[in-house]
This record gives C-alpha cells, sequence and structure tokens, in this order.
C-alpha cells in the first residue's frame, strides 16, 4: 500500500515507500523498517480525514507548517475563535506534524446533539427535531462518540434548529472527556461566539467553565491570547512561547477563582461556625449579668 504514497523518484525508498533494514535482525541501537520520508507526508493526509472530513483538502500554508501555534496545546482544554477556514488551515498544520496516527477528532454540535438523543432514536422514539430525526448517527451513545480521542474538538455553529437539549449535551461531552483526564477544544465564531446568551449551546454553567480556560483567537497566521491582566489581547509571534503565556493565563483565573473562595470562606466562618451547648449557656450568663437589676417590691401590702 505505501507503494502508492511514494514518490517514484525517491533516491532513499526508490518509489517504495519503505525503507528496510539491511538485515531480518536488528542489533540494539539500530532502527529497524520505517516508512520513508516522502511517504509520512501522504500517510498525514490521509490520517487528516479522519480527523475532520476533507481537512486534507484545507488550505496549505507554509509558515504554518513550519511552526503551528497550536502544537503546544494539544494536550490542554482549550477555547478558540475562529473562521472555518482559518480554523482548518491551523489545525492541518498541527497534523502535519504530529504523528501519522494522530488520535484526533472534530466533532460537529449537531453530531453532538444526534448522539446525544442516540439511544432514544435507536428505540424508535420520534425526535422532534428534523436536523437530528433525518440523520445517521456517528454513534448511539454520547460516550462512544467523545471519550475514545486523545484530543477532541467540538467545532460548534453546524446545527441551526433550536433545541432546548443543546447545552446539556455539551456540558455532558466535557465532563466525560473530564473524567477521563482527555484535554477538549471548544471552537466558535467570531460573530457567534459561545459565551454569549443567544448561542444556541450557551449556558451559566458553560461560561463559568470556559473562564477557567485559556482562550485563543486565530486572526490570519497569529495566535491571539485574550489576557485581560496586561490591559488586551496579546499576539504570539513565537509558537513556542504560546503555551507558557497560555498557562500563566489559566493560572492567574484559577488563582482569582481560589482567592473568592478564601474570602467567601472567610466571611462565613464567623457567622456559620457551629455552637456547642457549653458555650450556648456561657453566652446565656454573660447577657444574664448585662441586664438591670430590679428592685425587690416591699412587704408591706400593695401600693396605692
Amino acid at each position: 500500500m505505501s507503494r502508492d504514497y511514494a514518490d517514484p523518484n525517491c533516491p532513499k525508498c526508490g518509489g517504495a515507500g519503505f525503507i528496510y533494514p539491511e538485515c531480518i535482525y536488528t542489533r540494539p541501537g539500530e532502527k529497524g523498517g520505517q516508512y520513508c520520508d516522502c511517504a509520512l507526508d501522504a500517510l498525514r493526509l490521509q490520517n487528516m480525514d479522519h480527523i475532520w472530513k476533507s481537512l486534507s483538502q484545507a488550505k496549505d500554508v507554509p509558515a504554518l507548517h513550519a511552526n503551528p501555534p497550536l502544537k503546544p496545546l494539544v494536550e490542554r482544554d482549550l477555547w478558540i475563535t475562529a473562521k472555518e477556514e482559518v480554523f482548518r488551515a491551523h489545525l492541518k498544520a498541527v497534523a502535519y506534524s504530529m504523528s501519522t496516527m494522530w488520535e484526533c477528532r472534530v466533532c460537529s454540535d449537531s453530531a453532538l446533539l444526534e448522539s446525544w438523543f442516540g439511544t432514544s432514536k435507536a428505540q424508535g422514539i420520534r425526535i422532534y427535531d428534523l436536523e437530528i430525526d433525518r440523520s445517521t448517527l456517528e454513534a448511539i451513545d454520547l460516550r462512544d462518540l467523545v471519550e475514545p480521542p486523545s484530543l477532541l474538538i467540538v467545532f460548534l455553529g453546524v446545527k441551526h434548529l433550536p433545541n432546548k437539549e443543546c447545552p446539556n449535551a455539551l456540558l455532558e461531552a466535557i465532563s466525560l472527556r473530564k473524567h477521563v483526564g482527555k484535554p477538549t477544544w471548544i471552537v466558535d465564531q467570531p460573530d457567534n461566539q459561545v459565551n454569549r446568551m443567544e448561542h444556541k449551546f450557551y449556558s451559566e454553567t458553560l461560561e463559568s467553565w470556559l473562564a477557567r480556560w485559556p482562550h485563543v483567537k486565530l486572526v490570519g497566521l497569529d495566535l491571539v491570547v485574550a489576557r485581560d491582566a496586561d490591559g488586551g489581547p496579546q499576539v504570539i509571534v513565537d509558537p513556542e512561547a504560546a503555551d507558557e503565556i497560555v498557562e500563566d493565563s489559566a493560572e492567574s483565573a484559577v488563582d482569582e477563582a481560589l482567592s473568592d473562595m478564601e474570602d467567601e470562606d472567610e466571611k462565613g466562618s464567623a457567622s456559620d461556625r457551629p455552637t456547642s451547648m457549653l458555650d450556648d449557656l456561657a453566652e446565656n450568663d454573660r447577657q444574664a449579668q448585662r441586664r438591670p437589676r430590679k428592685s425587690p417590691r416591699g412587704r408591706g401590702g400593695p401600693r396605692r
């Protein structure tokens, strides 16, 4: 099969696409058989269509291939805002730099909701959503769809008809990924960000979660990190610095959240601390001592 991808004029493999070892037995420290460089790019293109259909046909940008800004962030949760064609170009550049068997999957918001209703649909229950009722299921259960890949990318903006279960489906997908310790990327568009109340997948819970995630925007070849602490967004020119800067942004958000929790604990510690019975008795005695004492009534009979 590798011959179909190989360069017939390659001086290393002679068009075979695979470099065979000189001996069937390899000594310690020696490399065995391996794919030739001329075939690896073709195998990566094949894997791209498993990641996202037609991703191999996305625009090739040599500058992105040389230094893909998103590559240092493939092992962490991320909220990305970008136009579809821009995100496709960035993701293709990342896929070129990864293994030919990189386990990444792009899932649309529509497919997410379809799997959410998968069990009900398989049982013949009518789903009153034309986009879901007429679709074919990628997975009959949401867990089967979102858990397997090492990186799951949820691409929002495909679902058009409203459905009240949209926010719940997205929240459960993120929760399932967190439970198995795998990263998730949420991708929305500049004119339809998921943190706005009019978005179909918006919820207050999701907004609070994303507030703890790094938020990056893809503008052409640049990766822009939204950072309010420094007075505005910051453009990442060197991809090697992206992970460090995004890490600092996420840590500052977490530190702020922990600080708020500590302040709430201090406020409630004095008033909410449970008291014992002995403390109550001692407090009653102190209040009784502070009350003014009344003079005893005379014994000479009732007053006139």
